[in-house]
C-alpha cells in the first residue's frame, strides 16, 4: 500500500476515534479537553511532516519546490498555532474560544502569506512553462463560483458580527480576515487541480485535488468556529474540530503523493 494511502487509512480511523470521543464523552470532560487539543496538533506535525519528507525528495530548486516549501511554511505555522493553542487550554486552563483573538491566531493568520505567494508562482510557472491552462471561460467560471458561493455564505454568517455593537473592532478584524484568506488560497488551489487535471494523468492532479480538500476543509471550519465562538456556542468536543484535523491529514497526504508521483516520472 503507497503511504498516501496508509495515510489516508490513518486519517479516517483517527477521524473516527475523534467522532467517537466527542459523541460519547468517554472519560468525561479532560479526556474531551484533551483529544480536541491535542489531535489538531499530531494531524498538523503529520502534515509537516509529509510535506518536509516531499522538500527533502526533491533535487533541484524550481517553481514547484518553490510552491511546497512554502506550503511547508504555511502548515508548520498552523502547527505552531494548534501548539500555542493546545498548551494555554490544556496546561494553563485557558479557554481560548473566549480569549478570542489569542497569540496562536497572529501565527495562522500569518501562515497565510507564504502559502498565497506560493500558490501564485504556481500558476505563474506553469504559464512560462507551456502548461496547458485551460479555457479561460473554465477559470473565470470557477473563480466567480468560489467568490460568489464564499460571499454568500460569508454574509449570511458573518452580518450577525460585523452588527454586533458589543464586539470589539480587533475581533471583528479576526473574524474577517480568516474567510477572506481562505478564499484568497482555495480559488488559486481549484484552478490548479483544473489546470493540472488537463495534463493527462489523473496521479498528476491527484495531489492537488487533496490540497484543495484539505483548504475547503479549513474554509467550512473557520467559517462555522466564527459565528459558534461569536455566539459563545463554540466549546471542546466540537464536531467542526474533524474539518480542521481532516484538512491537516488531506494535505499531507497531498504531499506524498506528490512524492510518489516523482518518485513514478523518475523510475
Amino acid at each position: 500500500m503507497k503511504n498516501s494511502n496508509k495515510l489516508l487509512l490513518f486519517a479516517g480511523i483517527l477521524l473516527l476515534i475523534n467522532v467517537l470521543v466527542y459523541t460519547t464523552r468517554v472519560g468525561g470532560d479532560q479526556v474531551v479537553l484533551f483529544t480536541s487539543d491535542a489531535l489538531p496538533i499530531i494531524c498538523s506535525l503529520v502534515a509537516s511532516l509529509c510535506l518536509l519528507s516531499l522538500l527533502r525528495h526533491f533535487k533541484q530548486v524550481d517553481y514547484t519546490y518553490r510552491f511546497w516549501l512554502l506550503l511547508f511554511i504555511g502548515i508548520f505555522l498552523y502547527f505552531i498555532a494548534e501548539t500555542i493553542y493546545g498548551v494555554f487550554e490544556i496546561f494553563l486552563k485557558i479557554d481560548m474560544a473566549v480569549n478570542y483573538p489569542s497569540i496562536a491566531d497572529y501565527f495562522w493568520c500569518i501562515a497565510y502569506i507564504p502559502m498565497f505567494i506560493g500558490l501564485v508562482m504556481m500558476i505563474s510557472g506553469y504559464r512560462r512553462s507551456g502548461f496547458p491552462m485551460g479555457s479561460k471561460k473554465v477559470c473565470f467560471f470557477l473563480i466567480t463560483l468560489i467568490i460568489v458561493i464564499s460571499s454568500v455564505v460569508s454574509i449570511f454568517i458573518l452580518t450577525p458580527i460585523i452588527n454586533d455593537a458589543e464586539t470589539p473592532a480587533f475581533t471583528k478584524f479576526f473574524y474577517m480576515f480568516y474567510p477572506i484568506g481562505d478564499v484568497l488560497v482555495v480559488t488559486p488551489v481549484i484552478l490548479l487541480a483544473y489546470i493540472t487535471s488537463l495534463f493527462g494523468k489523473g496521479i498528476v492532479s491527484r495531489p492537488w485535488k487533496y490540497i484543495a480538500i484539505g483548504f475547503i476543509c479549513f474554509s467550512i471550519a473557520d467559517l462555522l468556529f466564527a459565528y459558534l465562538s461569536w455566539s459563545d456556542s463554540y466549546g471542546n468536543g466540537n464536531l467542526i474540530d474533524l474539518a480542521w484535523n481532516f484538512g491537516y491529514l488531506s494535505i499531507g497526504a497531498a504531499g506524498l503523493m506528490q512524492k510518489e508521483l516523482m518518485n513514478s516520472i523518475n523510475n
